[in-house]
C-alpha cells in the first residue's frame, strides 16, 4: 500500500495514478462528512466532487509534512461552509433526507427498531440544522469523524479554548433542541462539558485578571 508520504508527494507532482489511489482513499471519508454538514445527497456529492477537484487544483502547494487527514478535513469544512452559504441565499431549508447518519439498518435490527433509529437520526439532522456553521462543524468533526479537541483546532485554525467553548455551547444547545435532560448526558460529554466550562471560566478570569 502506498504510504501517506508518497501520496502526498504524488499530490503534489499531479500524478494521475496517485490521485486515483487518494480519490478512492478518501472518497467515503469526503462524502459522508459532508453530507452530515450540508445534509442533502445532492450538495453532499457536490461537495465532494468539488473536494477533489480543489485538491489536484492546489495539490502541487501541498507542504510535504502536512497532516493529510486533517488538511482534508479542512477542505470539506471550508467547501461545506461555502455550500451552505450559497444555499441560504435561494432557498429556505426544508429537506426530507433521511440518509444524515445510517443508509441500511444493521444485521439483527427488527423494523421497529430501525424506525425507531431512523426517527432519533432525524431528530439529530433537524437539531444540527440550527446550528451555526461553526458549531456545526465542531460537532460533526467530534462525534461523528472522532477528531480530538486539538485535532479540530488545527482543521479550523482556531484555539483549542475556543473549540472547547463552541463545543460545550452546542452539546447544550443540541441537548436543548433534542429535549434531553442532562441526566441523559454521555461520559464522555460530561467531561467535554466539564472540560468547557473550566476552559471559559479560565479565559474570564483572565480577562477580570487584566
Amino acid at each position: 500500500m502506498i504510504s501517506e508520504k508518497e501520496l502526498i508527494q504524488g499530490i503534489r507532482d499531479k500524478d494521475p495514478g496517485v490521485f486515483e489511489i487518494f480519490v478512492r482513499r478518501f472518497q467515503q471519508q469526503v462524502y459522508y462528512t459532508a453530507l452530515r454538514m450540508v445534509s442533502k445527497h445532492e450538495d453532499a456529492l457536490d461537495v465532494a466532487q468539488e473536494v477533489f477537484l480543489k485538491v489536484w487544483r492546489f495539490g502541487p502547494k501541498l507542504k510535504k509534512d502536512v497532516a493529510l487527514d486533517r488538511w482534508v478535513y479542512r477542505v470539506i469544512v471550508n467547501t461545506c461552509i461555502d455550500r451552505l452559504r450559497q444555499r441560504r441565499h435561494y432557498e429556505t431549508q426544508t429537506t426530507s433526507d433521511n440518509i444524515i447518519l445510517m443508509s441500511l439498518p444493521e444485521k439483527g435490527v427488527t423494523p421497529h427498531e430501525y424506525a425507531k433509529q431512523t426517527e432519533d437520526l432525524n431528530q439529530i439532522k433537524n437539531a444540527l440544522e440550527k446550528l451555526t456553521d461553526r458549531q456545526r462543524s465542531i460537532f460533526v468533526l467530534r462525534h461523528f469523524q472522532n477528531l480530538k479537541i486539538r485535532e479540530i483546532a488545527d482543521v479550523i485554525r482556531a484555539p483549542v479554548g475556543t473549540v472547547k467553548a463552541t463545543l460545550h455551547q452546542t452539546l447544550l444547545k443540541l441537548r436543548s433542541l433534542l429535549g434531553l435532560g442532562e441526566t441523559n448526558l454521555s461520559k464522555r460529554e460530561i467531561g467535554e462539558l466539564n472540560a468547557a466550562q473550566n476552559a471559559s471560566q479560565s479565559t474570564k478570569k483572565a480577562a477580570n485578571d487584566q
